[in-house]
């Protein structure tokens, strides 16, 4: 099918009686403005509105561009209208397909029928309300609950963006244009993308995506609550980024996107409290992904940054170490806890903790149903591994400067050792000579840290032995011989001889040991007795 250009479309909607031929449109007009028919023109399509005789508004929609590049089109549309009775949801109008709806230059077109919903577009909105915070504010709640609301039934857009978002004076919200609209279980997950959104609201890869997923309104999502929400606390922002001047965007644009943290409306955001700080780390989580199927709800990232799930450490001792694991859920929901890849899930309190010791490495899960049925899931995993053991020693520990000492070391469970700082390997020895006392340091890094042993070489003193004054001997002699003449008779008598010994007073001259030297002479010298030497050289005497 051939574009249209909106004159012909035109021509032909004036001549409804003639070229339309659907009859809920049956005795239906044009609505004009200043003699002009009342036309909405899209990038894909334009919307007319038509009167019914009943008062009611009806809104026919026309693809103005050339169907054979969106080939897939007219059939999704058919499938929308057949399922959107199923579908009963407030934030969408009725839409009807009718294959052969309007002819134009005499050959029919597809028609969608939609009724004509009444409301301010979401950009008109928020400039005619913009001081009144309190409104915005429930604008954002309204938003923030719509979004919910598709993720139950697993629907996105496709193409949220200002326009395509309209208020109503009660606040109440409508979304409109359902050409990218995803629809779970009629087969669009198997549906390429023709139509992917204003890049200003899209996830960088949005462009790249091939197939539809409920999963592609995430972004445009968070881009919107956030721009409603800063513009409710900070309206100069407005001004400040000449939004009622953009066309396709509210604050953010696609450059912001590329480096967020750098952009002007990140810092001016940032500064208006900890709760947007939240809102603009979920932006940054979304940025850091390779693909949209990795994103999950801006509402969802909020309620995880609630929930803590830690453990007292990540690395563990193997059947030494106690680690407990922590959790609290700080909001309503069922919580359950698996222990380990092939256990089940266990349902526990919201808030608890569990203190244990590990023979082997082990991952837990925390599972986090919400009230709406969608899924949180947090996991903590600890690592086990056997602690190093080191055995280092020293053959010596007091010695003299330069005698050899042999360090010996033997390590277990070690990524690293080190001796005194350079890499040796785990089993060894070594032989050093040190001139001064010395600490060896042996460390070891085993997976939970780096462990140390030291050994203390001392040095001993050299001995200096001093002379020694050995006082002489006090020797008195009271040595004394009486001679008696022999008498001249017949018996000769020899002579008596009386000798007194020698009497010595030696002083007592301390040992080197006493003195604290513990000196050993090689060769020993013989021991001597000063006594025996005397009485030894008396008797030589004598007999003399």
């Amino acid at each position: 099918m051939p574009a249209l250009s909106l004159t012909d479309i035109s021509t032909a909607v004036q001549n409804s009686s003639v070229c339309i031929k659907v009859d809920e449109l049956k005795n239906g007009t044009p609505l004009k403005e200043h003699g002009r028919l009342v036309c909405f023109a899209g990038n894909y399509g334009a919307v007319y509105n038509f009167l019914m005789p009943s008062g009611k508004q009806k809104a026919l929609r026309i693809w103005t561009k050339d169907l054979t590049l969106l080939p897939d089109l007219p059939h999704r549309s058919k499938i929308i209208s057949e399922q959107f009775n199923n579908i009963n949801s407030k934030y969408f109008s009725s839409f009807n397909y009718y294959e052969r709806g309007i002819l134009v230059n005499g050959n029919w077109y597809p028609l969608i029928v939609m009724d004509w919903e009444k409301g301010s577009t979401l950009k008109d909105y928020l400039e005619k309300n913009l001081y009144d915070k309190g409104k915005l504010i429930r604008l954002a709640n309204s938003f923030g609950e719509m979004t919910r609301h598709l993720h139950e039934r697993h629907i996105s857009h496709g193409d949220l963006q200002h326009g395509n978002v309209l208020i109503d004076e009660n606040g109440d919200i409508k979304l409109i244009d359902y050409d990218s609209i995803y629809l779970p279980n009629v087969g669009f997950e198997n549906k390429e993308e023709e139509i992917k959104g204003l890049p200003d609201y899209q996830h960088p890869c949005r462009m790249q995506n091939v197939y539809m997923t409920e999963k592609a309104d995430y972004f445009s999502e968070l881009i919107i609550y956030l721009s409603i929400r800063a513009l409710a606390e900070s309206p100069t922002l407005w001004e400040k980024y000449n939004v009622g001047n953009r066309d396709y965007s509210l604050l953010f644009d696609v450059k912001d996107f590329s480096a967020i943290k750098s952009s002007d409306i990140y810092k001016d955001i940032k500064d208006l409290g900890k709760e947007f700080q939240d809102l603009l780390d979920v932006l940054e989580a979304y940025l850091k992904c390779s693909s949209i199927d990795e994103l999950l709800p801006f509402d969802t990232y909020l309620l995880e940054n609630r929930i803590t799930f830690t453990t007292s450490a990540t690395k563990a001792v193997r059947n030494t170490q106690t680690i407990t694991i922590e959790w609290n859920v700080p909001f309503e929901a069922e919580v359950s806890l698996k222990k380990g890849k092939d256990s089940d899930f266990e349902r526990c309190e919201n808030k608890g903790s569990i203190s244990t010791t590990l023979n082997e490495g082990i991952t837990y899960e925390l599972l986090v149903k919400k009230t709406d049925c969608s899924e949180i899931r947090k996991q903590t995993t600890i690592e086990v591994f056997d602690e190093c053991i080191i055995d280092f020693s020293a053959d010596k520990y007091y010695i003299f400067p330069t005698i050899p000492v042999k360090l010996s070391w033997n390590v277990k469970h070690a990524k690293k050792v080190l001796l005194d700082n350079e890499e040796v390997n785990a089993i060894g020895t070594k032989v050093i000579e040190p001139k001064k006392a010395t600490t060896c340091v042996l460390s070891a890094e085993d997976e939970i840290g780096v462990k140390e042993k030291r050994v203390d070489i001392q040095m001993l003193p050299i001995p200096q032995v001093k002379s020694l004054l050995v006082p002489v001997p006090d020797i008195t002699n009271n040595l004394s011989v009486t001679i008696q003449q022999p008498r001249y008779n017949v018996d000769v008598k020899f002579p008596t001889i009386d000798i007194d010994w020698i009497k010595v007073e030696v002083p007592r001259v301390p040992s080197l040991t006493e003195l604290g030297l513990n000196v050993e002479l090689s060769p020993p010298l013989p021991k001597i007795s000063l006594m025996s030497s005397i009485k030894r050289v008396f008797n030589h005497i004598i007999r003399k």
